[in-house]
């Protein structure tokens, strides 16, 4: 068969061809049947290659991620412990509910103990929270600069947590102020923290 006769085939007439021309023309068909069929399965087949890849590495950062969690779980518990034993030191510093009726006597005794006059010392409405109740306490002294000081020492000095919020000072007289405080305690309450 050369180029001549293949330019005289009929393309309406494929059926009188020439044996050679028609089995060329069949394995031509073929191909690009089979190439068609190929390419569409191949690049469904390769997109989910491409996704399962992303998963993979998805996977893998997550695994990663979780692995170096587990590798610093002993650290986290030993922190958790000895997070978990400095709160309980800092709860024990919270008076309890007996505690704190003696509280008002410690700082009764520290006022006249450094010759201070005790105005005033009462509770004021507590203040509760999630976890603690703020406990307030007005206190007005009369005495001294160096008087009022060791007193505000010596209430900071305290075993328990009191903490002086607002205070002011007037002059009362010859070489004598009068202190107004508000000392908070607090209590914890134990059934909000759970």
């Amino acid at each position: 068969m050369n180029w001549q006769q293949l330019n005289e085939l009929d393309f309406e007439n494929i059926g009188q061809w020439p044996r050679a021309a028609k089995a060329i023309a069949i394995a031509l068909v073929c191909a690009t049947l089979a190439g068609a069929v190929v390419y569409f399965l191949i690049t469904d087949s390769l997109a989910r290659l491409d996704q399962s890849k992303a998963q993979e590495a998805q996977l893998k950062n997550t695994f990663e991620e979780k692995a170096r969690q587990a590798g610093g779980l002993p650290g986290s518990k030993l922190q958790l412990s000895e997070l978990q034993a400095e709160l309980n030191a800092q709860l024990r510093k919270l008076p309890n509910t007996l505690e704190i009726a003696g509280l008002l006597d410690d700082i009764s005794f520290m006022a006249t103990d450094n010759g201070l006059r005790l105005e005033r010392i009462n509770w004021e409405a507590e203040k509760p929270s999630e976890f603690s109740t703020e406990l307030p306490m007005r206190i007005i002294v009369s005495g001294d600069y160096h008087q009022l000081g060791n007193f505000v020492a010596d209430v900071a000095a305290l075993p328990r947590i009191v903490i002086i919020d607002n205070f002011s000072l007037s002059r009362a007289g010859d070489n004598q102020l009068n202190m107004s405080m508000l000392a908070k305690t607090y209590k914890y309450n134990e059934q909000g923290a759970k």
